[in-house]
C-alpha cells in the first residue's frame, strides 16, 4: 500500500492547486488560500518525511506478470490520448494573447530580435514595456518552431505530456512486474494529471513546460549519485529560469555527504552550467541582461503588483499574508530564513543516510511558497519534480541508463504531440459562423450566434472582429468569406481591410447584400497551428441610430461562413 499512498499524496499535490476556488465560498478568498498553503505544505512534509520508507517498500520484489499489463496499458494510453487532445484543443482555440499571459508574447519577441543577430534583452512593447526575462534553455527550445512557422507552443506541448508519460510507463512496468497496487497508483496520478483544471487552463498561455523534462533528469541522475551530470542539469535549470537556484545547494549537500572528494568538481561544472549560456549575452550588455533577469521583477512586482492589485494576496504560499499585514518588505528576508531551515533539515537527514531526492521538490516548493509573487504555475514545477522523484526509485527508470530511460517518455510525448496536432489541423479549414462548432473560432469582437432560414450567422460589433484559422499548411492560399454588410442606406458601402497573423492581406469593398470576398493569403503570412484572422471595418452603426429597431450594438458586418483553399 506504500506505493499507492505516495501516488495518491503526489495527486493530491496536483489537485489541491484547484481547492482554492472551492473553498472560497465557505472560507473566503483569505481563508480558502491559507487552507490549500497549509494542505501542501502537510502533503509535501508527509512526502519528505515518509520518502525513504516508502520507497524501500516499492523495491520489494514481486512476481513478474509478463504479458498481462495490456489493460492497464491500454488505460494509460487512454488517459494519454485525452491529455493529448485536450491539451491540443486548448491551444487551438487561444491565440498567444499577451491579454491573457505576456509570457510567450515575450518569448517570442526575444526569439525574432536574436534571428535578426540583435540581443534579446531589450525593451518590449506587448504593448506595456516589457523585458526577457528568461534565460536561453527556456527560450532556445522555441527557436526551432520559429524558423519553421509552426506554433511554438507545440514544444511545451512536449513539456506538458512528458509527467504523464512518465506516469504512463510506470504504471504499465510496474503492473508487469506483478505490483498492481503500486501500477493503480501511477494510473489514479496520470488521471490527476489529465482532468487538471488547472492544468488545462496553463497550456494554452504555458512557457515553463519547455524546462519540465530537464527537472526529471536532475532528480533520475541524483538517484543513480550521477553528480557530474546532476550539477550541469541543476545549472541549466537555473539558465531556464531563477526559481531553480533553490535546487543547486541540495545537490551540494548531497555531494558533500555522499561523494566529498568530488565536491569541488561538483561546483565548478555547476557553476559553469549556469554562467557559460549567459556569457554571450553578458559580453553584449551586462546591464540589459541584469535588469531583464533580476531588476525587471523586483521593480514590477514591488512596483506594480505590491501596490496596485491585490493579485499576490489571492495566492498560495507566505507572501499574501505578509502583504495582507504589511510586512511585504520582510518578504526576502522569511524567505531566505526558510530556505536556509529547508537546506538545514536536508543536511541532517542526509548525513543521517537518508536519500536527497525527496528535498529537491520540497527546496522548490518552500522558495515558490515565499518568492514575490506565487502563481499558480510555480507549483506545477514542485508536481512534476515529485512525480519524477518517485519514479526514480522504481525497477523501470533503474534498469536501463539514465539518459536512455529519459528518452522513452520524451519520445512518447513528441509522438502524440506531433499525431494529435497534425490531426487537429485541416489542410483547407472552413468555419461555419453562427453554429455551436464554429463559436470558438470567433475569438473577439462577434456578437451572438443568429438564424434567418438557412442562414447561420454572427455580426461583428464594432469595426473589428478576429477569426482563430487553424491549418496545417503553410502554402499560399486564399481566404473566401461569405458576408453582409451592415450599411445605413443603399448607396453606402464599407472598406474590409484583413490581416493574417499581423500581416495585412488585402482591402476590399463590400456593398449590400450576402457576399463572397476572397483574399489571397501567401505561404509567409501562415503558421502551422491556429492562425490570427483580423477584419477591420470602415464604420459601424447601430440599428437603433438608424430607427430600425432597439438593437444598440453598433454592428459593421455579418459572417457567415469562412473558407480556407489551398492554391
Amino acid at each position: 500500500m506504500s506505493s499507492v499512498a505516495r501516488a495518491a499524496l503526489l495527486a493530491l499535490n496536483v489537485l489541491l492547486l484547484s481547492v482554492p476556488a472551492r473553498l472560497e465560498p465557505a472560507l473566503g478568498t483569505t481563508g480558502a488560500f491559507a487552507a490549500t498553503t497549509v494542505l501542501l505544505t502537510l502533503i509535501n512534509i508527509a512526502l519528505v518525511v515518509a520518502w525513504d520508507r516508502l520507497s524501500a517498500a516499492s523495491g520489494q520484489a514481486a512476481k513478474a506478470r509478463s504479458g498481462r499489463f495490456s489493460l492497464v496499458f491500454a488505460v494509460a494510453l487512454i488517459l494519454l490520448v485525452e491529455a493529448a487532445r485536450r491539451w491540443v484543443h486548448e491551444i487551438l482555440i487561444a491565440p498567444i494573447d499577451p491579454q491573457r499571459a505576456d509570457m510567450l508574447v515575450v518569448i517570442q519577441a526575444g526569439i525574432h530580435r536574436l534571428l535578426q543577430g540583435r540581443d534579446p534583452y531589450a525593451m518590449y512593447n506587448v504593448p506595456w514595456p516589457a523585458t526577457l526575462p528568461y534565460g536561453p534553455v527556456m527560450w532556445a527550445p522555441l527557436m526551432l518552431p520559429t524558423v519553421i512557422h509552426v506554433d511554438i507552443r507545440v514544444v511545451t506541448l512536449i513539456g506538458f505530456l512528458f509527467t504523464p508519460c512518465v506516469c504512463a510507463i510506470a504504471a504499465a512496468d510496474e503492473w508487469a512486474r506483478g505490483r498492481g497496487a503500486a501500477a493503480l497508483g501511477w494510473l489514479g496520478l496520470l488521471g490527476a494529471i489529465v482532468f487538471s483544471p488547472d492544468l488545462r487552463q496553463f497550456v494554452s498561455i504555458a512557457h515553463t513546460p519547455a524546462y519540465w523534462p530537464l527537472l526529471a533528469l536532475l532528480a533520475w541522475l541524483v538517484a543513480r549519485e550521477r553528480w557530474d551530470a546532476a550539477a550541469i542539469v541543476s545549472g541549466l535549470l537555473i539558465v531556464a529560469r531563477t526559481t531553480m537556484v533553490s535546487l543547486a545547494p541540495i545537490v551540494l549537500i548531497a555531494v558533500w555527504y555522499r561523494a566529498r572528494p568530488r565536491f569541488g568538481r561538483t561546483m565548478v561544472l555547476l557553476a559553469a552550467a549556469f554562467a557559460l549560456p549567459f556569457l554571450p549575452f553578458a559580453i553584449a550588455d551586462w546591464s540589459a541582461l541584469r535588469y531583464a533577469l533580476y531588476g525587471s521583477y523586483q521593480e514590477v512586482i514591488k512596483g506594480f503588483v505590491w501596490t496596485s492589485t491585490t493579485w499576490v494576496q489571492h495566492t498560495i504560499g507566505l507572501t499574501g499574508p505578509l502583504l495582507a499585514h504589511r510586512w511585504g518588505p520582510a518578504a526576502e528576508v522569511i524567505q531566505g530564513i526558510v530556505m536556509i531551515g529547508v537546506y538545514a533539515a536536508c543536511a541532517a537527514a542526509v548525513r543521517s543516510g537518508r536519500r536527497p531526492l525527496p528535498w529537491l521538490a520540497f527546496a522548490l516548493l518552500a522558495f515558490s511558497m515565499t518568492s514575490l509573487w506565487p502563481v499558480t504555475y510555480l507549483y506545477f514545477d514542485v508536481c512534476v519534480l515529485a512525480i519524477a522523484a518517485a519514479a526514480a526509485e522504481i525497477a523501470w527508470t533503474r534498469s536501463a541508463a539514465v539518459l536512455r530511460t529519459w528518452i522513452m517518455p520524451l519520445a512518447l510525448a513528441a509522438l502524440l504531440v506531433m499525431t494529435t496536432f497534425w490531426s487537429a489541423l485541416p489542410a483547407d479549414p472552413s468555419i461555419d459562423v453562427g453554429t455551436l462548432a464554429g463559436r470558438e473560432s470567433l475569438y473577439a469582437g462577434f456578437s451572438s450566434d443568429e438564424r434567418e432560414g438557412d442562414v447561420t450567422f454572427a455580426w461583428i460589433n464594432g469595426t473589428r472582429g478576429e477569426i482563430l484559422v487553424p491549418r496545417r499548411s503553410r502554402g499560399d492560399a486564399v481566404i473566401d468569406i461569405v458576408c453582409e454588410p451592415h450599411l445605413p442606406t443603399r448607396d453606402t458601402v464599407q472598406q474590409l481591410s484583413a490581416s493574417l497573423n499581423g500581416i495585412v492581406i488585402g482591402t476590399v469593398t463590400v456593398t449590400g447584400g450576402w457576399q463572397h470576398v476572397r483574399l489571397a493569403a501567401p505561404a509567409r503570412a501562415w503558421q502551422i497551428g491556429v492562425n490570427e484572422l483580423t477584419l477591420f471595418l470602415s464604420s459601424a452603426v447601430s440599428p437603433q441610430q438608424l430607427g430600425i429597431s432597439d438593437d444598440g450594438r453598433k454592428l459593421s458586418l455579418a459572417v457567415d461562413r469562412l473558407t480556407v483553399k489551398t492554391r
